[in-house]
């Protein structure tokens, strides 16, 4: 998970549980630094069920729907118990969730009096079907208890109009299975039973032989005549027995004791015949024929049983020790069956629930031997599946059975054209559910090793996977694990080599470093003289093609043109502000950030404000270089491009300035102040801007190509690339909303005194130096504003107008400073804290407001006025 999820999460959390504080950067930190992957099979929650159990309104309501779920075998029920139970035992954290939750339930209107009732409607609902007044009804008394208005979901609606569910997966099942009952092996229930007399009356030999023979039938699913059988409600439970009430009660007793086996193998024949059809999948197909296989030998004992009963050498007793070995292997397979049929496993699923109970019977020997036989069964098309994934990268999974899932099912040619924004984080993906348990600890290597051939295959698909070796369960030798080791290495290897050495990764890497971190500074020099004219203009007034021809002409007379990718750089005019991009690429929601949209749809941005580069990549190269990340560079380079555009004009203003050294001396400290003023201006921008190329991107980049030199797979390729730009984001001070409106406030108050002092320039001259008519006239034909322009600031004076914009700008910085120190202190950040001596070095700003707060005090009686300092104080400071 990415710190910006994190820092939403945080943000969130605060929310709901009505905590005002600002301190979600710290926990964020504190969060990110202590995230661990979980595993759930090495959590005991024994201790943790007790816990609850303990602090339960109902212990034993609680404990039985423990018991359930876990029957059920719910994923990750044990890893949520322990967590309830840690936040039961810190008082302070239930103190703060109790207090918030029935705050939460008062605004709403509902009482917790009345949710027990309505949880329990809510679980009759799931499990039976409910006509359209039963669903109007349910739901009026859900509006009623809340008291809020509901847009009833897609879901319920479409039940209302009568609308089925999806078909299932794979061929239909033919309407004459179903309408044929005596096709089926379990217990056909009669409609006309022919009444008989009660066994009772005949002797005790004829009643075990009697009795015999309706065992013999009942175990092969057949109702006996003083034997009945009542079918069960749910087709996962055993069915009930009757025996005539009137045989002799040994008899009956030794009955009773052999019904069980009938009862198991009705449930293993019912989950053979609904478990055999094609949406179940192939795992619950492969199993169902290898319990059929077991049934097999389960009926030649039966038919044993009944020669020797056809001779009269078959009593109860006998009967009974015949099938006492057998009843316990069937009782492990009908628990084995429910625990599927009521958890409606399939897949990777059933073979956790498999390989779970066969782990457990360790020591069994026949029991732990027949559960092998049946893993391995079941395994056979999930290791299939797998084999192809880990070998060509394929998935080969008609009925969604596989960890592993391909959330795109596009052409492998289009991948090319496409990009892959999403690829490597969305398109194959980890289906938690169906991981087998034994195959946990791999799961995460056998997805890369997947997506590595996968992208090496549509690269050169003449590239095999060396030492195929058929995949095979076994509980004692792990084979497995070392042919998905052997896969990982190679598949790792291959990709690694080709996207560095065949795809140049790091010349790609080098040259966009160039272009958006503005490392090619001929470049940046000679791409905003050409480009100026055309960028001052109103966005929708640029020509996308003169920006075109312009970009190419500075490639070609720079120092760039010695680069190989120079021709994959190309503009990209951005319809909105830096600000509003950032929000975008980082996908943050929270409700500090809301306010930071814009909003007008709509913004009159200049061509300078919209430009930035984009960057042409191609596959497999497009893994690391996705359109996101070419955003995160766009939004680094569109920063520093305005920030050398300010130091530009500003630069501008000094080489204008330099003529009042022909001023007389008491004309020229007229204008002291707003040389003192451009100067801080300047130090401003351009400390900035070494802070951000030097102090933060240098050192990120030094560090990533430290990393990238012992790298072994593509994953720390990535890793390390998203470390590189999220920590010059962050240092830059881009992920900071509240920061980098103050830096674009601080750089449009510089701006605006650029401006004006060009604007004002010809006024001074004309007012200090004696010029000629020409000289005048030369002045005259420069570019100046439009005549709406700043009508408030040429009808001021030029030293109140010098006023302003020092009083904003003094007031911006002091404000800025303020809030890097705080959060340097939250978030220990000490790169950040590097501005403030950077912008400070001297201690002038900090004097400085510590004279304005002792100015403006009420203690003081000394009269300040809300222009500049004084010039006796910035002479000293300067």
């Amino acid at each position: 998970m990415s710190e910006f999820k994190i820092h939403h999460h945080v943000s969130e959390l605060f929310s709901l549980l009505g905590i005002q504080s600002d301190a979600a950067e710290k926990y964020t930190e504190t969060l990110s630094e202590s995230v661990q992957r979980f595993i759930s099979t090495q959590v005991s929650a024994s201790s943790a069920v007790r816990i609850l159990a303990e602090n339960a309104p109902n212990p034993q309501a609680f404990l039985s729907k423990y018991d359930e779920l876990k029957s059920r075998n719910v994923r990750d029920l044990d890893p949520l118990v322990v967590f309830l139970s840690g936040l039961v035992e810190d008082e302070s954290v239930r103190k703060v969730v109790e207090g918030s939750s029935k705050l939460r339930l008062q605004e709403d209107g509902v009482t917790l009096a009345n949710v027990p009732s309505i949880v329990s409607d809510i679980e009759r609902a799931a499990e039976t079907k409910l006509s359209r007044d039963q669903l109007n009804e349910l739901r009026d008394r859900l509006l009623r208890e809340s008291q809020v208005m509901h847009t009833p979901s897609e879901a319920l609606q479409s039940v209302e109009r009568g609308e089925k569910r999806p078909l299932c997966l794979g061929p239909p099942i033919p309407s004459w299975l179903k309408n044929r009952p005596y096709l089926s092996l379990d217990f056909v229930k009669l409609e006309n039973r022919q009444e008989i007399g009660a066994l009772g009356d005949v002797s005790s030999t004829s009643q075990e032989h009697q009795l015999i023979e309706d065992v013999l039938s009942v175990m092969m699913g057949i109702e006996g005549r003083y034997i009945t059988v009542q079918l069960p409600t749910k087709h996962y439970d055993s069915p009930e027995f009757t025996v005539d009430p009137s045989v002799e009660p040994s008899l009956s007793t030794l009955v009773s004791r052999i019904l069980p086996l009938c009862g198991y193998y009705s449930q293993l024949i019912r989950f053979v015949e609904n478990k055999s059809c094609y949406h179940h999948g192939l795992v619950n197909q492969a199993l169902s024929a290898a319990i059929t296989n077991l049934i097999k030998d389960y009926m030649l004992l039966v038919t044993q049983l009944e020669e020797q009963h056809q001779h009269w050498a078959l009593t109860l007793h006998k009967l009974y020790f015949y099938v006492e070995k057998t009843m316990a292997v069937m009782d492990m397979l009908a628990c084995v069956t429910r625990v599927i049929s009521k958890s409606e496993a399939h897949g990777g699923a059933v073979l956790s629930i498999l390989h779970d109970r066969t782990v457990s019977l360790t020591g069994c020997g026949q029991l732990q031997d027949v559960m092998v036989f049946l893993t391995q069964s079941a395994a056979v098309p999930y290791m299939n599946i797998l084999a192809k994934w880990l070998y060509r990268g394929i998935i080969n999974d008609p009925y969604n059975e596989f960890m592993v899932v391909d959330r795109e099912s596009g052409s492998e040619e289009n991948e090319d054209e496409d990009l892959a924004d999403d690829y490597w984080e969305k398109r194959y993906t980890i289906i938690p559910q169906n991981i087998p348990t034994f195959l946990q600890v791999h799961a995460n290597v056998i997805l890369r090793t997947g997506k590595y051939l996968n992208v090496i295959r549509q690269s050169d698909h003449s590239v095999v996977c060396p030492h195929q070796e058929e995949l095979v369960y076994s509980v004692r030798d792990r084979s497995y694990a070392e042919v998905i080791e052997r896969t990982y290495n190679f598949a790792s290897k291959r990709l690694l080599e080709l996207l560095m050495k065949e795809k140049d990764l790091m010349g790609r890497l080098r040259s966009v470093k160039h272009y958006f971190l503005l490392d090619q500074g001929d470049f940046v020099v000679q791409l905003m003289s050409l480009c100026e004219d055309e960028l001052s203009k109103n966005i929708d007034d640029v020509v996308p093609t003169r920006l075109e021809s312009l970009l190419e002409l500075a490639l070609r007379t720079s120092a760039a043109n010695s680069d190989f990718y120079k021709d994959d750089i190309e503009c990209d005019l951005q319809p909105i502000t830096l600000m509003t991009q950032m929000l975008r690429i980082l996908s943050i929601e929270t409700e500090d950030e809301r306010e930071y949209y814009p909003q007008e749809e709509r913004l009159q941005l200049t061509g300078l404000q919209g430009f930035s580069l984009g960057y042409r990549v191609t596959w497999p190269v497009s893994l690391v270089l996705d359109r996101k990340t070419i955003a995160c560079y766009q939004m680094i380079f569109r920063h520093l491009f305005y920030c050398k555009h300010v130091e530009k004009l500003l630069c501008r203003v000094w080489v204008s300035n330099k003529v009042a050294k022909s001023f007389p001396l008491s004309a020229s400290r007229t204008y002291t102040a707003a040389f003192a003023l451009r100067q801080r201006m300047l130090n401003f921008i351009q400390n900035i801007e070494y802070y951000m190329m030097f102090e933060v991107i240098e050192r990120n980049w030094q560090n990533f190509i430290n990393k990238m030199q012992k790298v072994e797979n593509v994953d720390e390729v990535l890793a390390f690339h998203n470390d590189f730009l999220s920590g010059c984001l962050k240092d830059c001070m881009l992920t900071s909303p509240e920061l980098l409106r103050m830096i674009s406030k601080l750089t449009t108050i510089c701006v605006s005194f650029a401006n004006f002092i060009e604007r004002m320039k010809k006024y001074y001259l004309e007012a200090e130096l004696w010029m000629s008519d020409e000289r005048r006239d030369s002045i005259d034909r420069e570019e100046s504003p439009e005549p709406a322009a700043t009508i408030h600031e040429d009808s001021q004076s030029f030293e109140q107008t010098i006023s302003r914009f020092e009083l904003q700008f003094s007031g911006m910085i002091y404000t800025l400073m303020e809030r890097i120190s705080e959060m340097g202190r939250d978030n220990y950040n000490d790169a950040l804290v590097n501005v403030i001596y950077r912008l400070d070095f001297n201690m002038y700003y900090a004097k400085k407001h510590e004279h304005l707060r002792m100015a403006t005090s009420p203690e003081t009686s000394l009269d300040y006025n809300s222009g500049p300092v004084s010039a006796e104080f910035d002479s000293q400071h300067m």
